[in-house]
């Protein structure tokens, strides 16, 4: 009997070890998930080689993927036929780019996407749940707010910058802010994403706690001074009234629209140089002209696809097409994808977010809870995203694939909660 109660201790020791160990594993994990999301942007903290942008942050990336392994069944390639398609056509185009060095060197960056932001991101959600992560986004995105009013603060009163966070500096005498991110329209287009996602959950979900989300990232598109922002703040203020309206029109619905008109004039009394600036010029002058000469850049990046229109010029390879320098790049994403991996890359990658729209509205109408809620405001985030980024170049921006990982996470975990529904009982009524 001794003997026997020895061998128990020693096992329960044992076992305490090891959970205590995947606790503090746990906590890493946590960490550099914190940090790799907090400096996702940090498109300036990195170092130039053969025209490729190697981003400080994709260390971070590569120890979290590295922990999650370790923890054992959280690192997750799930069979997601999109990407694996958009990763085939991708090198197809390599195969076929100007510049093979260049095109194997933009095609590491592709993979390194899919494999450590996509099912990184993917992996981590479906261990942690999806509310995990959303609290360390959001944890970031203050921390991001704090720096950014400071830097504000800073620049506005005392005329100081830090030295490694100075601004994009002045447009008509207004200083321009960007945080760590590569211009302010870079800036605006991530927190777009923040934006989005904060006024579906406090008008749609109800959750009040996501006005101060709101409110901080309304300030930092006014600091940030890029016009991409108040489009896409405009566009996110419309979209939702919509969907609040479809659960029905009451009086205050129908009041909203003045008081919106209202702050509108007041933002443009309080911020006249700001408003004619960045906001006037959409108006008072051309197109071309207000998106800072992007436009005009259009109908090159057209020509360039119509003359490849199968496989493009090769990923990266579009200044080299030109007769310019490597890092010559398009004005817009979608002309991007046209251009330089042909119409095959261009469809599978928006068949990515194609396929995760259709997944999760499917199983929203199916459950109806908090949790598909919460799914579908990450895809109305996702979509408005997209849109705004339109007014950039860049289809391996690190965070656009970060979301794509997490909703693909958060779509995963809602059709397992939807499989766990007792039979012959409707979703509605086991949520409620």
């Amino acid at each position: 009997m001794p003997q026997i109660k020895t061998q128990q201790g020693a096992f329960q020791r044992l076992r305490q070890t090891f959970w205590r160990h995947r606790i503090n594993l746990d906590l890493f994990i946590h960490f550099f998930c914190f940090l790799s999301v907090l400096l996702i942007g940090a498109d300036r903290w990195g170092v130039e080689l053969l025209g490729v942008n190697f981003r400080i942050d994709q260390i971070f990336l590569c120890i979290l993927a590295l922990l999650l392994i370790v923890r054992g069944n959280c690192f997750v390639l799930t069979n997601t036929l999109p990407v694996l398609l958009f990763a085939f056509f991708s090198l197809i185009s390599t195969l076929f780019a100007v510049s093979i060095t260049r095109g194997v060197l933009f095609y590491c960056s592709i993979i390194y996407n899919i494999v450590f932001l996509f099912y990184n991101f993917t992996s981590y959600v479906r261990q942690y749940g999806i509310g995990t992560f959303l609290t360390i986004f959001r944890a970031t995105c203050y921390v991001q707010f704090a720096l950014l009013l400071l830097q504000f603060l800073l620049k506005v009163l005392f005329s100081y910058e830090f030295p490694f966070l100075p601004s994009y500096g002045e447009y008509f005498g207004i200083p321009r802010f960007q945080l760590w991110f590569y211009e302010p329209s870079y800036l605006a287009t991530y927190l777009i994403f923040w934006f989005a996602l904060s006024a579906y959950m406090f008008v749609i979900g109800k959750e009040k706690n996501y006005l101060t989300d709101i409110l901080m990232a309304f300030a930092m598109f006014i600091m940030s001074t890029a016009t991409s922002g108040f489009v896409g703040i405009a566009l996110v203020l419309v979209l939702v009234y919509l969907f609040w309206l479809r659960r029905g029109i009451t009086p205050l619905k129908l009041f909203i629209p003045v008081l919106m008109l209202i702050a509108f004039f007041v933002f443009r009394i309080a911020f006249s140089s700001l408003y004619e600036v960045f906001i006037s010029r959409l108006f008072d002058s051309s197109l071309n002209d207000a998106s800072g000469g992007r436009v005009e850049g259009w109908a090159e990046t057209w020509n360039v696809f119509v003359e490849n229109p199968l496989f493009g010029v090769g990923p990266g390879n579009y200044g080299l097409y030109l007769g310019e320098e490597a890092g010559y790049v398009p004005t817009n994403v979608s002309l991007e994808l046209l251009a330089t991996l042909g119409i095959f890359g261009f469809l599978s990658f928006y068949a990515i977010t194609v396929q995760q729209c259709l997944r999760a509205v499917s199983l929203d109408q199916k459950q109806r809870s908090k949790q598909s809620c919460l799914m579908i405001g990450l895809i109305f985030a996702l979509v408005v995203f997209t849109v705004i980024l339109q007014i950039n170049q860049g289809y391996l921006r690190l965070y656009h694939w970060m979301f794509f990982g997490i909703i693909d996470g958060a779509i995963y975990l809602c059709g397992r909660e939807k499989s766990m529904l007792p039979r012959g009982l409707p979703a509605r009524e086991v949520n409620a």
